[in-house]
């Protein structure tokens, strides 16, 4: 399958709900290395400023947008991306490609016309890009930045003074990073995967991560197979250690647990705790339970990993220590996965806030006096951050937050309350961290 081809074919998948990792992953088993190279940057390149580019095609065209079939708006998306992102890849041959491909699907007039105005992109496109590129308004920002204009308007007003490096965050390309097993030496895999061309080196900020100079299928890392690494972003591998360090002793409870990443980390860095877990869905339970297998905790020596609703699920053990790792947005993770951008509404947020008020809840009721919640996003919205934490403690007086022993150069002091690690560098995605102790002496 050719890569023009394959990311039109790649695009339909993600419009229909799919992940774009996902639908690329399947679709270069029957590719070349260089057309999934391609295919992976026009998808990626066309989801991460979607908005942008349609904006950029729109103006050549004679009809308002929504009069175009669906073949010819994603080629349209897709090849303005590919002509003003892409640098080695001749536009002319990218334009000519998507017009086959529109015409193989029978589509002549429509084939006509995304030759027309990819065409006028090539000739044109580059100066309205810079024009925006340099605009100070605010829906402009949000274009070049490649978020939705409501988002933009709730960062500007939540970050204030900040929102313009968390705008220029957004255009940061992901690197991948792992973690190393407290089984493994960090320089010896390090050194593995140098004999083997892939550039990398321990991290700066953690003593069990490493860092990639760019993407890479995780099974290609040495180590992988036998469990002595796993794929993580150093954010994410932040809240575990922050669980560690402000833990009571006594049982964790991993509340939402997904696939088991960060019931890993748990493991590793405190092997001798008990470890539950609960989590909703049991796709996700199955992928948990291999990934522990992978990593040597899946034979008797690991956690309990239960399918259940955590707002109804009662542990088997009372827990001292709550990890509530809450689904949300993934406002902060969009770098890695921009299809996300693009699917979450006002309302939706809502929502998501409003659940992640009874898990907190709940997850607390779980706690004797003395006990911890770790409550986690990988999220930059405060609605679903800040607030979610003030409605909690505003609510219960035998409730207070606890400071993080942490201080890297990436957090940020969350307003009044938590900790955000922004995603300034490639191997770091957004995430909010807060702890929340209940007051051993009870009721004030």
């Amino acid at each position: 399958m050719r890569g023009i081809e394959a990311a039109l074919a790649v695009w339909r998948e993600v419009r229909a709900g799919k992940f774009a990792s996902e639908s690329l992953r399947r679709a270069g088993q029957a590719m070349s290395t260089g057309d999934m190279v391609l295919a992976s940057s026009l998808v990626y390149g066309a989801l991460r400023r979607q908005s942008l580019w349609r904006n950029i095609y729109g103006r050549f065209l004679r009809h308002p947008r929504s009069g175009l079939s669906r073949r010819v708006e994603d080629a349209l998306c897709i090849g303005t991306a590919g002509v003003l992102g892409l640098r080695n890849f001749a536009p002319g041959a990218l334009v000519s490609g998507l017009v086959q491909a529109v015409k193989e699907r029978g589509d002549v007039q429509g084939a006509g016309l995304v030759n027309a105005v990819l065409r006028r992109v090539v000739r044109e496109g580059a100066s309205i890009l810079h024009t925006i590129e340099r605009s100070e308004d605010l829906p402009d920002r949000a274009l070049a930045s490649g978020l939705p204009s409501w988002v933009a308007e709730a960062w500007a007003n939540s970050w204030g003074g900040e929102a313009d490096g968390l705008f220029a965050m957004t255009r940061i390309r992901p690197y991948a990073s792992f973690r190393v097993s407290s089984r493994a030496d960090r320089r010896e895999l390090v050194a593995a995967a140098t004999t083997k061309g892939i550039r990398c080196w321990p991290s700066p900020l953690l003593h069990d991560g490493i860092r990639v100079a760019g993407t890479l299928f995780p099974k290609d890392f040495p180590g992988y197979d036998e469990g002595l690494v796993t794929p993580q972003t150093e954010s994410s591998m932040m809240v575990g250690l922050a669980l560690r360090s402000l833990h009571p002793g006594g049982p964790v409870l991993d509340m939402c647990s997904g696939r088991g990443v960060k019931s890993g980390h748990l493991l590793d860095l405190m092997p001798e705790v008990p470890l539950e877990c609960v989590e909703l869905s049991p796709a996700r339970v199955a992928a948990a339970r291999r990934e522990l297998l992978r990593t040597g905790w899946g034979d008797g020596d690991g956690p309990v990993v239960h399918v259940g609703d955590a707002l109804e699920f009662v542990p088997t053990r009372a827990p001292s220590c709550i990890l509530l790792d809450a689904p949300c947005s993934g406002s902060g993770t969009w770098n890695r996965h921009p299809e996300g951008k693009w699917r979450l509404t006002p309302e939706k947020l809502d929502s998501l806030a409003g659940l992640q008020v009874k898990l907190l809840k709940k997850a607390l009721s779980l706690l004797a006096p003395g006990g911890i919640v770790v409550y986690s996003t990988c999220s930059l919205m405060k609605d679903e951050n800040e607030n979610v934490i003030a409605q909690v403690l505003s609510q219960d007086p035998t409730l207070r937050e606890c400071m993080l022993p942490f201080a890297w150069g990436c957090l940020r002091r969350g307003q009044p309350s938590g900790t955000y690690v922004l995603p300034e560098l490639p191997w770091l995605d957004g995430f909010y961290i807060a702890a929340i102790m209940k007051d051993w002496r009870g009721t004030r």
